[in-house]
């Protein structure tokens, strides 16, 4: 979220050299979204992988989608909204794969919880990009507990992304990381 526009600003050759420096230590996932850098980060990582593709085989790519921000490079959202529909989940990915320069997404997540999710909509989508090979797994950031029951309730969700830190220790004591436990679920701090 902070190697680009939204912090370090980074040139094609600083992606380069931190992605690099990331699989030397065996720092392999990389996490994204969409909106992250107002829709830059994603493209900006994938110019690195265009130039250099063999690194793609090295790494984890996870990407969010589902939050609609205002801007420049999204003229058609005309307020910030969340958007989990059938047709924004699918676009969002072919937008990702052309920017992340990949033929699969390792894990796509729900950013945020949409009052109007619609959990077979949601299911739908994924299937389609789990068959078609765009996707290999799925999950979620910022869920509840409940709203991640509802979603496997309906597909495999396979990671919640919580906040989670010695800042804060709710997941500890919610019902959060034990529900991870329980399903198999891989947490995502």
């Amino acid at each position: 979220m902070k190697w680009g526009a939204w912090g370090a600003k980074f040139s094609t050759g600083a992606y380069e050299q931190m992605i690099k420096d990331c699989l030397s230590i065996g720092v392999t996932t990389f996490d994204h979204a969409d909106i992250y850098g107002d829709y830059t980060t994603e493209e900006e990582f994938g110019k690195v992988l265009k130039k250099e593709p063999s690194l793609r085989q090295h790494m984890q790519i996870v990407t969010k989608c589902g939050i609609q921000m205002m801007s420049s490079h999204r003229p058609q959202h005309t307020i910030k909204s969340y958007d989990t529909s059938y047709t924004h989940i699918i676009e969002s990915v072919e937008q990702s794969l052309r920017n992340l320069a990949t033929d699969h997404i390792d894990c796509l997540l729900i950013h945020r919880p949409d009052p109007l999710l619609n959990a077979d909509e949601v299911a739908i989508a994924f299937e389609q990009l789990q068959q078609q090979g765009k996707v290999l797994q799925f999950g979620v950031s910022n869920f509840r507990k409940w709203q991640v029951d509802l979603l496997r309730s309906r597909f495999p969700v396979s990671v919640n992304q919580v906040e989670c830190s010695v800042l804060h220790l709710d997941p500890f004591a919610d019902g959060t990381l034990d529900q991870c436990q329980q399903h198999g679920l891989t947490a995502m701090a």
